[in-house]
């Protein structure tokens, strides 16, 4: 009975997020696309260059930039100290998507390594209890939940600070860049920075949303075993 409870409740919780944070992926899509803005963006460089600049900007040039295949996601890997910029040649939000990655690898590193290596714990700690659970080694099931939920907290409270820290200071230095670069005016420089405002204001709670519900999907699916079980 205990177990049924806590999926109500994290479930309730998973859906008061949305409704708190507005989560509207039909908004989100809708101001994806902007030819006029797209047409500015494609007077600066390609995205590497882009990215190489805004490093020297932040006086870090020892991060290696590389072009992402077959994905639309961009990341710093801390591990490596590497940039992988997805294809983004038609997205006008790609100057301050490259300045987000370029805010990351200037962050606290041990924090950086320490949210690689805990998701990654994180994760095999999930599979390992899920399987033992499921051959009844494990007898103590309220334990793993509530480790499971502790871990959630962790690496949602360090994720969380690392990504509002580069999405909010991302827009800054984009416009940084862009005065330096002198390649738009003024005008078209403020068109851009309105729609990244609109982006952060949507994009920033999405991020902490999403965050927070995979974590809490993991201990719904790990209770629904124990029921099972």
């Amino acid at each position: 009975m205990e177990n049924i409870i806590y999926i109500i409740l994290i479930s309730l919780t998973i859906v008061l997020f949305k409704i708190i944070f507005k989560i509207n992926l039909k908004k989100a899509k809708e101001i994806q696309q902007n030819k006029e803005l797209e047409k500015i963006t494609d007077k600066f460089p390609e995205n590497i260059q882009i990215a190489q600049e805004m490093l020297e900007m932040l006086d870090n040039k020892g991060v290696k930039v590389e072009q992402a295949k077959n994905t639309e996601t961009s990341l710093y890997i801390a591990v490596t100290n590497k940039i992988s910029i997805a294809d983004m040649k038609n997205n006008y939000a790609r100057i301050q998507t490259i300045a987000h990655e370029c805010l990351h690898s200037c962050q606290d590193r041990t924090l950086l390594l320490f949210n690689f290596i805990f998701s990654n714990i994180n994760m095999i700690y999930f599979f390992i209890i899920t399987v033992l659970t499921l051959f009844k080694v494990i007898n103590n099931q309220m334990l793993q939940i509530a480790i499971l939920m502790l871990f959630t907290l962790i690496q949602f409270a360090v994720r969380s600070f690392l990504e509002i820290d580069a999405m909010t200071k991302s827009k800054f230095l984009a416009k940084e860049y862009m005065e330096k670069k002198k390649l738009c005016s003024n005008e078209e420089i403020e068109k851009l920075l309105k729609q990244y405002d609109k982006i952060n204001k949507i994009g920033i709670p999405f991020v902490i949303d999403n965050l927070l519900t995979n974590g809490l999907i993991r201990i719904v699916i790990y209770t629904i075993i124990t029921i099972i079980v």
